[in-house]
């Protein structure tokens, strides 16, 4: 006797107002609510294993739009990761747009509303998926704009604009660039000064040659633009984000929670008497110690995750991987907290032989974490929060963590 396969959870999402019944053969089941105190009970009261993901909104008239502003922030005070979609035909103004996360025309369709509840956007009309090209079209003439642009863009395709820059200047076809190696003797080095990135193949030397210096001195530009791009979002020390880099990723990262419904979490920390340890040992030491630690916390965090120094021995850990709950079955906020005690505890444990004498008996640190959209909606909230419990840490003593609404601590 074969195993029964398990049904898949069905979708729940709240109507509000004259919102079509939607199709009972989709995974979505929707249950009308009779007024907006009908909908905040349901979602206060739903259970866990059948969460409320949606609710639609259609308002009786134009002239009930004022009311749409006034339901959705009722509803967000009881959950914020709820989608509100408002159910209209015409786009709506600016200021009501601002307070939804989507608006769908009527009736309702199934499949629209399943990408809405897996965030992602409305798929658009066949009539404007054309957009404008990524990069120039065969026919266009490649110019010195476009491989700027390249550049600035940072597209990854510099290389493959030039190469069709040269077939378009010289008439030949089929060249290609081959990165690295001295290549064949039929082969043009794309060479600049002493460094060599490759060569062009599929062409006559003679006519090549000072097509591949121009690509050479091109590549060149577009390294040194990249090192310096690196270098203005990096801390030369540790090879952390710097504070302006992390803060614009935070701002993106949240943008994405907010679109998928999903949470992240924000730690700041510090290590407990730093500065009396390097005005004891020196800076070189104090260094060695900010080198080692950002290399054991790169060991424990996600690819999604993000690091950065603050200032002096001040980090952040933005845990925003979205790669699915980091334990199976558990909650993002939970095993986030788990994880940074886990670091917590790792940094006492660390060593320095390198610095021989110097090396501290242990280090501690002490933090304080900011999960949005409980603890805040915006970077700047959850920095101030998680640093207001980084502080409050600090009062408790050393080796201290200090997270959620009620200041628990570890």
């Amino acid at each position: 006797m074969s195993a029964t396969a398990p049904r898949k959870r069905r979708r729940r999402v709240l109507t509000l107002g004259p919102v079509d019944t939607i199709d009972d053969s989709t995974s979505i089941t929707s249950e009308p609510a009779s007024s907006l105190f009908d909908v905040l009970g349901l979602i206060a009261t739903c259970p866990a294993r059948t969460p409320i993901e949606a609710v639609l909104i259609a308002p009786a008239s134009p002239r009930t739009l004022h009311e749409v502003v006034r339901s959705a922030e009722a509803i967000r005070r009881i959950d914020p990761t709820i989608q509100i979609i408002l159910v209209m035909d015409d786009a709506p103004a600016s200021l009501i747009a601002s307070h939804v996360d989507q608006c769908m025309p009527a009736p309702i369709d199934a499949d629209a509303l399943e990408r809405a509840l897996d965030g992602l956007p409305p798929q658009p009309r066949r009539e404007a998926t054309l957009a404008a090209p990524s990069q120039p079209a065969a026919s266009h003439e490649v110019g010195d704009s476009d491989l700027v642009e390249a550049i600035l863009e940072d597209t990854g395709q510099l290389v493959p604009l030039a190469i069709r820059a040269i077939e378009q200047r010289t008439g030949l076809s089929s060249l290609r660039f081959v990165a690295g190696g001295a290549g064949g003797p039929d082969d043009t080095p794309v060479r600049y000064g002493l460094a060599t990135w490759g060569v062009i193949e599929g062409g006559p030397t003679e006519a090549l040659q000072p097509w591949a210096g121009w690509l050479a001195r091109w590549i060149a530009l577009g390294e040194t633009v990249g090192n310096l791009r690196r270098e203005a979002s990096r801390d030369h020390l540790t090879g952390t984000w710097n504070r302006r880099s992390f803060e614009q990723f935070t701002a993106s990262a949240i943008e994405d929670a907010r679109r998928l419904r999903q949470e992240l979490t924000l730690f700041v920390f510090d290590i407990d008497g730093f500065k009396g340890f390097n005005d004891k040992f020196g800076h070189e030491a104090g260094d060695t110690i900010l080198i080692a630690m950002v290399r054991l916390l790169g060991s424990v965090i996600r690819e999604g995750d993000r690091v950065a120094r603050l200032g002096g021995d001040e980090f952040a850990v933005l845990f925003s991987d979205f790669g699915g709950p980091r334990t199976p079955g558990s909650r993002h906020p939970d095993t986030v907290e788990v994880l940074a005690a886990r670091f917590q505890q790792q940094i006492t444990d660390l060593r320095f032989p390198e610095l021989g004498l110097a090396a501290p008996g242990r280090l501690s640190i002490s933090g304080g974490l900011a999960t949005f959209p409980w603890d805040g909606d915006d970077t700047a909230s959850l920095l101030r929060i998680a640093d207001q419990r980084s502080l409050e840490s600090k009062r408790r003593g050393k080796n201290c963590l200090t997270f959620g609404p009620d200041e628990d601590v570890t």
